[in-house]
């Protein structure tokens, strides 16, 4: 009689050093605990021999066993996340009209400087995912960033004004789907409270109906009020939720 999997783990990596592991959703009473931690400590260093810096779950809030398994494998709750989206009627797409002085500057290798430094900026006092603040280079962001769905450099833009970087917005195609999803929008913290998220939603939205596509969907932390507050503001619905866990491949003691 042949062996039976005791455990299963599949690890999509990407660019920017991070990768998402994908568990059984169920833990059967007879699961072998101490094997699956042993798997998840096996894949973890394997990886993390290979210059991989984070890891992280997505996993179903009603799976408490499956979290309570991966937290005592050195997992911290980053955050749940809430998953939005919003079927955008082409016909009533609200004007971008943004604010007299405002310029948007579209993504190019000359103004990689400038998206980091405003990424960076955007990042302070910000509600979303705040657990990942400094854990991550700005390059290994940016290169993340881009490797979500389809880089497109004319859906990045950068919110300027008298040469001042107030706020970024990123965009991309979702791949085999009529979307585009908002990957990033930060605002750095003297510009917020001037109505320029709102600019940006309606930037959004007004891609999605340039692009030929129907839906914006997006990811943000339940805790990010300000943000949710925005998102249905401008029409998203919930579509669904999942934690987030994440270790930092970094520190072999955790």
């Amino acid at each position: 009689m042949g062996e039976l999997i005791a455990w299963a783990l599949l690890p999509i990596t990407s660019p920017g050093r991070t990768m998402l592991l994908f568990t059984p959703n169920r833990l059967p009473r007879a699961t072998p605990i101490e094997a699956a931690r042993q798997l998840t400590e096996a894949v973890c260093e394997y990886w993390r021999q290979r210059d991989m810096h984070l890891a992280q779950f997505l996993l179903d809030p009603r799976d408490q066993p499956i979290i309570d398994l991966y937290v005592s494998c050195g997992f911290d709750l980053l955050a749940e996340l809430i998953y939005l989206q919003h079927v955008v009627n082409q016909q009533t797409t609200p004007p971008l009209d943004l604010p007299a002085g405002m310029e948007l500057v579209n993504y190019t290798p000359q103004a990689h400087g400038a998206f980091a430094d405003a990424i960076l900026r955007s990042y302070e006092g910000s509600r979303d995912c705040p657990a990942l603040n400094g854990r991550r280079d700005i390059e290994d962001v940016i290169t993340g960033h881009k490797s979500t769905g389809e880089f497109d450099p004319n859906l990045w833009f950068l919110l300027r004004e008298n040469g001042t970087a107030h706020g970024v917005l990123v965009l991309s195609p979702v791949l085999h789907s009529n979307a585009l999803e908002l990957v990033y929008l930060g605002l750095t913290p003297q510009a917020r409270g001037r109505g320029l998220g709102d600019a940006l939603m309606r930037l959004a939205l007004a891609c999605v109906a340039r692009a030929g596509r129907t839906e914006l969907s997006l990811a943000v932390d339940s805790l990010n009020k300000p943000a949710l507050k925005l998102y249905y503001r401008h029409g998203l619905k919930r579509i669904g939720s999942r934690l987030a866990l994440m270790r930092d491949l970094r520190n072999p003691s955790t």
